[in-house]
């Protein structure tokens, strides 16, 4: 049993990659929802759109396209991926196309992926926390989530922090599904347990 933090910017140091700074055209307010866990649902446009910003000039795609907005956008193989191994939970999939720098369409082969909800596994007092000094118990940061060895008996593959839903975990069998499919821009960290401490 075993789980990894994955980082949703991917590789930032290679600038030939698509790398997005928005999330789908008229409906930005809502992309809290993406990154918390909160379904979209009704909201989310037939048409959704993400245009490359001139700023981030990459193009080049990959399995896994990096942004600042704290979402899993995947590529259609990630999906299946993800679909192989989390046929139970929660999970919302929002397809879009994505642009180029000259709005032209480049890609419809993408989707954001939104796990609903959240998981509790972290230990609270093993983990690196930022604690808010005004209201002791807001937490202002994890800068090392460790978990819970008990708690994470019951985890699923795929699922937020729930401490920190913008933080995607996911456990040992479907890192090994995506080594297994040559993911690309897909980085990870892998999380201490407690007991390992």
């Amino acid at each position: 049993m075993s789980f990894r933090k994955l980082n949703t910017k991917g590789d930032i140091n290679n600038l030939d990659l698509c790398y997005l700074d928005d999330f789908v055209e008229g409906i930005k307010i809502q992309s809290w929802r993406v990154g918390t866990g909160v379904r979209v649902g009704e909201l989310y446009p037939e048409d959704a759109k993400i245009l490359m910003r001139p700023e981030n000039p990459g193009v080049q795609l990959s399995s896994l396209l990096g942004n600042s907005e704290r979402m899993l956008i995947a590529s259609r193989d990630f999906k299946e991926a993800i679909e192989k191994l989390c046929a139970n939970l929660d999970i919302e999939y929002l397809p879009f196309t994505l642009y180029d720098h000259h709005k032209r369409p480049y890609s419809r082969d993408y989707c954001i992926i939104n796990p609903i909800g959240t998981f509790d596994c972290l230990d609270l007092k093993a983990s690196n926390i930022v604690w808010d000094t005004e209201k002791p118990d807001n937490i202002l940061r994890i800068e090392e989530p460790v978990l819970d060895r008990e708690k994470t008996r019951a985890a699923p593959q795929l699922f937020r922090l729930h401490q920190s839903p913008h933080t995607y975990v996911v456990g040992l069998e479907l890192a090994k599904e995506m080594q297994q499919r040559k993911l690309t821009n897909v980085f990870w960290t892998r999380l201490r347990f407690s007991d390992e401490l």
